[in-house]
């Protein structure tokens, strides 16, 4: 006898996986409209008119709340009411809310497996791979920058791992099956993607998976990957010339650091969003003349406290003019690259 509660536990739980919502709603019903009807049968009028004080009172008996507002007054009604409405509502209710805690329980591990579906995503950010050494620096770092869009991050691995970021809400977790398989590309939402940051673990991944994305991709994305080599990252622009390459440059900053001290840490605030000023960019927009690179530079540090230090036509930066001659011609479509505390963008600008 002692083994019998262990034993009904099991059996519950056994039965409320198999069950599916449906049939959980029609053993609701059906044991709601059972008791309505025996009731009615008993002249309990009391208790099940109108209908929705019987609702209150079925579901207040069979939780085992029982305020006592309402109670059977004939012997058949109380007979009902502890022969079947009582037993039979409690087990409904204790396997609906068996079935509604295995519910959370799966979304939690589908969360943490990265097993759920994106396709309801929508000009998203997407980070491909995972590296333990930088990519929670990567979250940070675009988290940092507090005027930028506040569009969902995706972190999409194929490593056997759980979701690094298990506390944070704003960071979605998808582990996929290959970079290569169509299905789980569509599963991320892949060509409603907004910006893409592809970081192997070694140039070879990164180059493997940028290859392989490359085909589903909207030609508009910002999508950048990081290379240590060289020729990867040349390979990878001859494949596929709208990928933003980066190249690490540990070995140029230390050079300028010994002829130009502290030149280190000034690279260093120009990449980071999390403090001081930093380097941005914005597209300039349909303008109605050409407007020279000094007339803009003294506007923009005049009027907004930028610093314009840039321009190129392409939007990953090829053809880079950097602090370009004050009589350099920008026209519309240019994308312009400046200093500034926080990021100004080009509908702030008044271009007239």
């Amino acid at each position: 006898m002692i083994f019998f509660p262990y034993k009904l536990k099991n059996i519950l739980f056994r039965v409320t996986r198999q069950l599916t919502w449906p049939v959980m709603l029609q053993l609701v019903l059906a044991q709601a409209a059972i008791t309505y009807f025996l009731l009615y049968m008993a002249k309990e009028q009391d208790l099940i008119s109108p209908p929705l004080q019987f609702f209150y009172y079925n579901m207040v008996t069979i939780s085992t709340v029982g305020y006592g507002d309402f109670s059977p007054i004939t012997p058949l009604g109380k007979f009902i009411v502890s022969a079947f409405q009582i037993p039979s509502g409690l087990i409904i209710f204790a396997t609906f809310i068996g079935k509604v805690t295995e519910l959370f329980i799966n979304i939690a591990r589908s969360n943490m497996n990265g097993n759920n579906d994106f396709y309801h995503l929508n000009e998203h950010i997407l980070l491909l791979s995972w590296d333990s050494h930088s990519t929670e620096q990567v979250v940070e770092l675009i988290l940092g920058d507090k005027k930028r869009i506040k569009r969902p991050i995706l972190l999409c691995v194929t490593d056997d791992m759980s979701n690094p970021f298990p506390d944070r809400d704003d960071i979605l977790f998808a582990k996929l099956r290959t970079f290569s398989d169509k299905t789980e590309l569509n599963r991320i939402a892949i060509s409603k993607a907004k910006k893409i940051i592809i970081d192997g673990k070694s140039d070879d991944e990164t180059l493997s998976i940028a290859l392989s994305v490359s085909p589903y991709i909207n030609k508009e994305v910002n999508i950048t990957a990081h290379f240590f080599d060289k020729n990867k990252a040349e390979l990878l622009k001859l494949h596929c010339p709208n990928i933003e390459c980066s190249i690490d440059n540990s070995a140029q900053i230390m050079v300028r650091s010994m002829q130009d001290p502290g030149s280190s840490r000034v690279a260093e605030q120009l990449l980071s969003t999390l403090q001081g000023a930093t380097l941005f960019s914005f597209q300039v927009p349909n303008i109605r003349e050409s407007i020279t690179f000094g007339e803009l530079f003294n506007q923009f540090k005049n009027k907004y406290e930028m610093i314009l230090i840039a321009t190129s036509p392409f939007k990953n930066g090829d053809n880079l003019d950097l602090n370009p001659d004050k009589n350099t011609l920008i026209k519309s479509g240019s994308y312009l690259f400046y200093i500034a505390n926080e990021r100004i963008n080009q509908e702030q600008i008044d271009w007239d």
